[in-house]
């Protein structure tokens, strides 16, 4: 079985040097076509290859980027494309003016390379998820119930690259949501509720994650970011609405902070209120619980909340119940941040005949170093437990003694480099590379900046790895006449390039 076929990715910028920086960070794992204008974009965006994903500027001439979305979601053909725009324009107008028009996310100008390939790859598992999710609807409800929440919280742990500090709030919220469910014997939608709070703080992923560390440990943030956090609940709804069969979900999200409803506007037996109202009042119960954690005790933090007479009181002592039997909060983590003590929540086949190290074995030291040297991929998650114990005065640790235990490791002091790789004698292929550059219009800019980039950037280790850049580069640009001169190169030289 041969390699899944690369995503295509749009990228649409009117400074080609915006779209070189984009491209290079991309281009290894994407498949990549640019365009500098609007224009450009609508055409490639209803072509018969369409992309799979956009990254789009606002500020263009003649066509603006809201514009563009404006066009796209208009249009049934391409309205599903998910859109990111990339930005220098950040106010929070900005930003919701974009996301009414059918944006999907925001990158902010300038952007940082690690940032950009979470976002994107998101955004991709949201779109693949979604389309899943409407396959499945047609074929049978039950299993597409079951498929959605896996693939619901895959795209959850995608917020530990993106923002640790946020998915390890969310990790907490579903830990103290699932114990609430249990203690509750809520059964009908049940998954609906551990979902809500697995997804509470997906919106989290547009904002800073070291002001988010910030705030988790209970530190001085800017008043942008507390503007922007307090809209994060209404960005991760929305967002969320767009996936079927998620719409109470989305709802209880989007409302997480607004007014509680009040006694007497809903029955008094759990199991009787509809899966919203309970849906919305556990959420806002732990997630005030969780924000006291950053300086109370868990049992001051539980006093306060009973005093204020704001939740419900049976649900305040559901939640003093589950938080004495705290033991263990599962996490989704990089094997950086693996560290002993930590509870396997998945069987590990290591590769070769090295074995098996199974769930529920409490790694130590031997385990993640043998992990370690097995597993050179550092973006792939691991499902581990970590202590969430009470103590002696049955309180839990506080989020930042939390926060530490899942916290990225040291860098190293000196950074590891690779070897120098030798450079080809591109003298061999640049006859071709001006025949090439023949056929494109001095007009146009797209010709211009394809034409900049075959001078300026074809090296390589060998001559087959220089071509295949090549074909690369042109492939990105639509024109036909340039892209089969490349093959007509790649035959004169023995070298088979993908069609």
């Amino acid at each position: 079985m041969g390699l899944p076929e690369k995503k295509l990715i749009l990228l649409v910028d009117d400074a080609p040097e915006n779209l070189d920086v984009l491209s290079g960070i991309l281009r290894e794992n994407y498949k990549i076509k640019v365009a500098l204008n609007g224009e450009r974009a609508l055409k490639i965006a209803r072509s018969k290859q369409r992309p799979d994903l956009i990254l789009l500027d606002v500020m263009m001439p003649d066509m603006d980027g809201f514009e563009v979305c404006r066009t796209l979601k208009a249009d049934d053909n391409t309205k599903e494309i998910p859109i990111i725009f990339v930005t220098a324009k950040t106010g929070t107008g900005d930003e919701k003016e974009g996301f009414a028009i059918g944006a999907a996310d925001y990158i902010a100008k300038p952007i940082n390379p690690e940032i950009v390939k979470v976002r994107v790859q998101t955004q991709l598992d949201l779109a693949d998820a979604q389309q899943e999710a409407k396959r499945l609807l047609d074929e049978n409800l039950e299993m597409l119930d079951q498929t959605l929440v896996g693939s619901m919280y895959v795209i959850s742990s995608l917020l530990s690259w993106a923002n640790p500090s946020a998915y390890f709030r969310a990790s907490r919220l579903r830990a103290f949501m699932e114990g609430m469910v249990d203690e509750l014997e809520i059964v009908e939608d049940k998954w609906q509720l551990n979902l809500a709070a697995t997804l509470s703080q997906i919106g989290l992923v547009a904002l800073s994650a070291e002001e988010m560390n910030r705030y988790s440990t209970g530190q001085g943030v800017s008043i942008k970011f507390l503007n922007l956090f307090k809209n994060q609940a209404e960005i991760g709804g929305r967002a969320l609405a767009q996936v079927p069969r998620l719409e109470t979900v989305s709802a209880i999200i989007e409302n997480q902070l607004a007014p509680l409803p009040k006694k007497g506007d809903y029955p008094d037996k759990v199991t009787e209120r509809d899966t919203y109202t309970i849906g919305m009042q556990l959420l806002r119960l732990i997630i005030d619980f969780d924000h006291k954690l950053l300086g109370d005790s868990s049992s001051v933090a539980l006093n306060k909340i009973e005093k204020d007479a704001q939740h419900d009181s049976m649900l305040v002592q559901a939640l003093r119940e589950v938080v004495g039997k705290m033991e263990w909060i599962s996490c989704a983590l990089s094997q950086k941040k693996l560290t002993p003590g930590m509870l396997l929540d998945e069987d590990i086949e290591l590769p070769g005949d090295s074995g098996v190290i199974s769930k529920d074995t409490v790694l130590n030291q031997a385990d993640v170093d043998k992990m370690s040297a097995k597993f050179k991929d550092n973006y792939r998650l691991y499902r581990v437990k970590v202590p969430f114990k009470v103590d002696q005065d049955g309180n839990l640790p506080s989020v930042k003694d939390m926060q530490e235990m899942v916290a990225e490791p040291a860098s190293l002091t000196q950074e590891e480099t690779e070897d120098e790789k030798g450079q080809v004698d591109v003298k061999v292929v640049e006859p071709i590379i001006v025949e090439l550059v023949a056929l494109l219009s001095d007009d146009d800019p797209d010709s211009k900046n394809l034409a900049s980039r075959l001078f300026s950037e074809v090296s390589g280790t060998d001559m087959e790895d220089v071509v295949k850049q090549v074909q690369e580069m042109v492939s990105q640009y639509e024109f036909e006449e340039a892209l089969e001169l490349v093959h007509k190169m790649a035959d004169s030289m023995n070298i088979n390039l993908a069609s």
